[in-house]
């Protein structure tokens, strides 16, 4: 980047330090024109007020064009669905060796309030499409029964930081519509039974939330940074540029198959026929493809084509592909192109996706510990478990690939046999057993 040396108006003479940075292209991202960033233009040396965020509008302005990206473009659509596909798979599996945990633990995910088996895949989506996702707890003090909500990051409008640490949050605050109906759908309603009340307008809320009732998980950030980033966000220009190079390719490609008849009619008028007529208007028809032309063997017809000049455009379209493929990590021949490899090659380079998706599975081992231990604090605070149960909770995946399964089944055994391992730990490290102490308790009936 250049860096270049430039007074503010105002600024009495003093000189400040800027770099250039391209601005974000998309049909949502507007500059203010008497905004001096217009220029793309940003400070070197870190605001501290600010800490160097993005505003809210502008941090907005990424999200819902990264979101509307994965509705409407079949690439980013794929980004985002490949990547749960393969870290959630048929959805996560966790063991507690205290019975008791793991009864609370299997109440709380099975609650159709909280419906934990679709929302690992929401959690996961939005993950990638916004950089984060908001986790909200309610706890019932009578039971200790827990039900957690996700929040539109879009509602979030600024986070509130310990002023030692960035990375605790003290405060969330969350501003949203909340939406009215009409009138004459609410009496309808209401004559056809039901009951129930509905706001009448909408009402503009405003609401500051305690940062402890909320697990706050990002990615594609630093340590000085509160909001996350969208994976999607690197992507998105060259998402675009394909778009748009296939909209031209496809006007190229209709303009190719226009043509116009060229007729050379000799001296004499007399010797000129030929299949053009006229309608009313006095207009020539101009003969249908496939009709056969009968004209004096003194004319001379031709076809005129348009010359296009763009036969090999193919390594143009890949090369804004594989932008895309770089950017989100995803190898191009998952865009639907398998002629980009064979099998030898695609496995040896499949290599670091792979680590992508186990990266991104450790990350949510992590979140769902967390909130596994929410729900047992929640139990222990209302006295339905005791204060000094285990609170150890295991957190498994599904194998990302296949030939993963008979690699750790073959391990598993190995360790079995050779007594580094007991069976009733190698269980717990199956991911698609969900519970191991069932499943050892229906070997036993088997055996029986």
């Amino acid at each position: 980047m250049n860096d270049a040396i430039r007074s503010e108006p105002g600024s009495e003479g003093k000189s400040e330090i800027a770099e250039s940075s391209s601005s974000i292209e998309g049909g949502e991202f507007r500059i203010d024109p008497g905004d001096n960033s217009r220029w793309g233009w940003r400070r070197v040396s870190r605001d501290v007020s600010s800490g160097d965020e993005l505003d809210y509008e502008d941090h907005r302005a990424i999200l819902r064009r990264a979101y509307s990206a994965w509705c409407s473009n079949p690439l980013a659509g794929q980004i985002v669905n490949l990547t749960t596909w393969f870290v959630m798979g048929k959805g996560v599996g966790f063991t507690s060796t205290d019975p008791m945990v793991q009864e609370i633990l299997n109440r709380f995910w099975n609650d159709p309030d909280n419906d934990m088996h679709i929302a690992q895949h929401w959690m996961s989506n939005e993950l990638q499409i916004y950089g984060e996702i908001f986790c909200r707890f309610f706890t019932n003090p009578f039971d200790g029964s827990v039900k957690m909500a996700m929040i539109d990051p879009l509602e979030i409008r600024e986070i509130v930081s310990d002023a030692d640490d960035v990375r605790k949050p003290v405060a969330f605050l969350r501003e949203y519509k909340k939406a009215g109906l009409p009138d004459e759908w609410i009496e309808t309603f209401t004559k056809h039974g039901g009951n129930g009340w509905f706001p009448s307008a909408e009402d503009n809320v405003k609401e500051v939330i305690d940062g402890n009732e909320i697990i706050h998980v990002k990615v594609n950030n630093v340590s000085n940074r509160k909001r996350g980033m969208s994976e999607l966000y690197r992507v998105l220009p060259w998402l675009d540029a394909y778009d748009r190079w296939l909209e031209d390719r496809l006007s190229i490609n209709k303009a190719r198959g226009s043509y116009a008849f060229l007729r050379k009619v000799p001296t004499v008028p007399s010797k000129a026929s030929g299949p053009f007529e006229t309608d009313s208007s006095g207009k020539y028809v101009v003969p249908k493809p496939g009709s056969i032309l009968v004209v004096h063997e003194s004319e001379d017809w031709e076809v005129l084509a348009p010359s296009i000049g763009a036969d090999d455009a193919k390594e143009d379209g890949r090369a804004i592909k594989l932008m895309i493929a770089a950017g989100s990590g995803i190898f191009e021949h998952y865009f639907g192109d398998p002629s980009t490899g064979n099998l030898a090659t695609t496995r040896s380079m499949e290599l670091a996706m792979v680590k992508k998706f186990e990266d991104r599975q450790r990350l949510f081992e992590g979140v769902f510990k967390k909130i596994f231990q929410r729900v047992i604090d929640a139990g222990v605070k209302c006295g339905v478990i005791p204060a000094d149960v285990d609170r150890g909770v295991e957190v498994s995946f599904p194998p990302i690939a296949p030939e993963d399964v008979a690699s750790l089944t073959d391990t598993l055994i190995k360790q079995v046999d050779s007594g580094l391992l007991s069976k009733d730990s190698a269980r717990r490290m199956i991911p698609w057993i969900g519970d191991p102490v069932r499943e050892k308790e229906k070997l036993e009936l088997e055996s029986d």
